[in-house]
């Protein structure tokens, strides 16, 4: 399984790299940041690296840059979930990642997004136009 971290607030770049460097053993892969010091937004992610290997990175920000995930787990019915989006006319830039599932999922539905997954999973979507984080 991956690793996330995260926190709102004061901070820095060098706390958040602090704490999701202690989760390198739950992703050995990679790792990957983002932050909004001006809003105190901070996510971290470790990579254990199962789907979508070479384009499946977090955290993942949509193509116009309005929102941002971090993410851990499985979303066991993606590709339903993914072709249902598709159908809707949402745009992948990944070839089969459950993550950006998720973040389109968000833009379609909203909050009602975890009522529709089947899998085990924690995340948080920051949604930086309306500035709220939702997980």
């Amino acid at each position: 399984m991956c690793g996330i971290s995260g926190f709102i607030g004061q901070g820095t770049e060098s706390d958040l790299r602090r704490m999701t460097d202690a989760l390198a053993h739950r992703g050995p892969d990679a790792a990957g940041y983002w932050t909004d010091p001006a809003r105190g937004i901070y996510l971290g992610h470790r990579r254990l690296s199962i789907l979508d290997l070479a384009g499946g990175a977090q955290p993942m920000i949509t193509p116009d840059g309005s929102h941002i995930i971090i993410f851990n787990g499985e979303i066991y019915n993606f590709a339903e979930l993914r072709a249902e989006l598709i159908s809707r006319g949402h745009k992948f830039v990944t070839d089969h990642s459950d993550t950006e599932v998720l973040l389109n999922g968000f833009r379609e539905w909203g909050a009602d997004l975890p009522r529709r997954l089947n899998g085990m999973w924690a995340f948080v979507i920051y949604d930086r136009r309306t500035r709220q984080l939702f997980g």
